[in-house]
């Protein structure tokens, strides 16, 4: 081949090499486009509003709810396994699992007084596990077997059927399986619902689960300061919290539940001649033993008001103190002061 020919050749792959760059980043710029604008809409950003860093919460973030979900699956297999033991087998937990057994023999009590005191101590521990929905999850799992149960004798008493309106009973190992997946799953989808943003106007923490758009938004100059809050999963999965403070008691959380609270319903008069009225007082009295907790002041670090559990948290707490600064008083009389030399000069 001659040496204009292959310079021929090398104008041509060059050409082409060229117009497939061109495309690629054509196709780049209109894929960022599309982000944007789904992103301005998602944060409902005002006009002149720009989005500088966007971030979610780490995958590791709700390891302990995960955790949680392989604590009801395994308090399910250690009933399964129980069932399958000889009378004679020595052991602590043996004995245990066999009185637990024998009283589950109506009911499944046995099983249903572990979860509830799983739900319990859960509650009280006073940590990212002891929400409200993961404390109602935790008590639908403890009455299932009850509410089983219930059913067959309902409809013995009161019908003619041969079995109840749920045609199966409680299998501790399907049951295992399915409230631990179903867990799993509604923790990913709260995981996933939580959004944060960085424009040069505000700070924006949104809340997309079941209605779009739940959040807060919150200007630079009405953060009084930014913090950090590292935890032991934080520090071996590479993730933090950061808590912008306002000044409003925002991230500060004061829990108080006490039993009166939950035993008295609502309109509950106090006279025991009208308690009968209000329903039986030994549900109401044991929802306010569940979800009682502790009453302390404490820094906590909800999803909804902060960057929960972030990878890549220098970078955000720089952005952010940069910002902050420049909002200030003391970074806006900084840009005058510039500015005014600048105009002299």
């Amino acid at each position: 081949m001659s040496e204009d020919e292959l310079s021929e050749v090398e104008e041509t792959q060059g050409i082409e090499n060229g117009g497939n760059i061109d495309s690629m980043g054509i196709d780049n710029a209109e894929h960022k486009q599309v982000k944007d604008e789904s992103l301005s809409s998602k944060f409902r950003l005002t006009p002149d509003e720009e989005i500088l860093k966007d971030v979610k919460p780490s995958i590791f973030a709700f390891v302990p709810m995960y955790i949680l979900a392989l604590l009801i699956f395994a308090v399910h297999w250690l009933f399964d396994w129980g069932e399958a033991l000889k009378p004679d087998e020595p052991g602590i937990i043996a004995d245990i699992l066999f009185f637990l057994l024998d009283i589950s023999k109506v009911g499944d009590i046995g099983f249903v007084l572990v979860m509830l005191g799983i739900t319990w101590f859960n509650r009280m521990m006073n940590g990212t596990t002891s929400g409200r929905w993961t404390t109602l999850f935790l008590v639908m799992v403890s009455l299932t077997p009850i509410v089983i149960e219930l059913d067959d004798i309902l409809v013995t008493l009161f019908t003619d059927r041969d079995s109840g309106f749920i045609p199966f009973g409680y299998s501790y190992t399907i049951f295992g399986i399915g409230w631990s997946a179903l867990f799993v799953l509604c923790t990913m989808f709260y995981q996933r619902s939580f959004h944060y943003a960085i424009t040069n106007h505000r700070v924006i923490f949104t809340q997309h689960l079941i209605i779009p758009g739940d959040g807060r938004r919150i200007l630079f100059d009405n953060i009084n300061e930014i913090r950090t809050q590292r935890t032991l999963l934080g520090a071996i999965f590479g993730y933090n919290t950061i808590i912008c403070d306002t000044g409003s008691s925002l991230g500060i959380s004061e829990e108080s539940m006490s039993v009166s609270t939950g035993a008295a319903g609502s309109g509950s008069s106090g006279d025991p001649s009208t308690d009968g009225q209000n329903g039986p007082g030994f549900f109401k009295r044991m929802f306010a033993f569940l979800t009682y907790q502790r009453t302390r002041k404490f820094d906590t670090p909800d999803p909804k008001f902060s960057f929960y559990c972030i990878t890549g948290w220098k970078d955000i707490e720089q952005l952010l103190n940069e910002m902050h600064q420049r909002h200030s008083q003391s970074g806006i009389l900084t840009d005058l002061k510039e500015q005014m030399i600048s105009n002299l000069e």
